[in-house]
């Protein structure tokens, strides 16, 4: 008897110790309906950084993501949901950052490589904005129309 008083002890022990280790039970995976957070990749070539940081800077005003994150490499390990990829086609630099650029331009949701867009952006400058200035206002609106969503509170 003794010995099944110890069983059925250890038994309903290792019972309830499962029962708090495997978390709630929830059916379904919650769906999230706000904005995605976006990681900028950093283009190759000497100007990559400094197009990389200037995009991040022009963007982000814009509100069209929950952030923006700079990357060395699409494959880097990161919790963005959206992916942006400059590649430089043509640059032509001046003393204050490019008189000419030609952007082409990938987006898309990391886990879903066809849900995004390519697109060529051209930037001339004007006054005191460079080309890059010219630039991110188009690219933000194409971004925001395609990815953007109401903030979460």
């Amino acid at each position: 008897m003794n010995r099944f008083l110890t069983l059925l002890l250890v038994l309903g022990l290792t019972a309830m110790l499962a029962a708090c280790a495997s978390g709630p039970r929830v059916a379904g995976q919650e769906v999230y309906d706000g904005q995605a957070a976006a990681g900028i990749v950093r283009p190759p070539g000497a100007q990559g950084a400094v197009i990389q940081r200037r995009l991040i800077a022009g963007l982000d005003p814009m509100a069209a993501f929950a952030g923006l994150y700079p990357l060395d490499s699409p494959h880097q390990s990161t919790e963005v949901e959206v992916l942006i990829e400059p590649a430089v086609v043509e640059a032509v630099p001046s003393r204050e950052g490019f008189e000419r650029l030609l952007l082409q331009v990938r987006a898309y949701r990391k886990n879903d490589a066809g849900d995004g867009f390519s697109k060529r952006y051209r930037g001339k400058a004007s006054g005191n904005r460079d080309a890059l200035d010219d630039i991110v206002k188009p690219l933000g609106k194409d971004l925001k129309r395609r990815f953007g969503a109401k903030p979460v509170y």
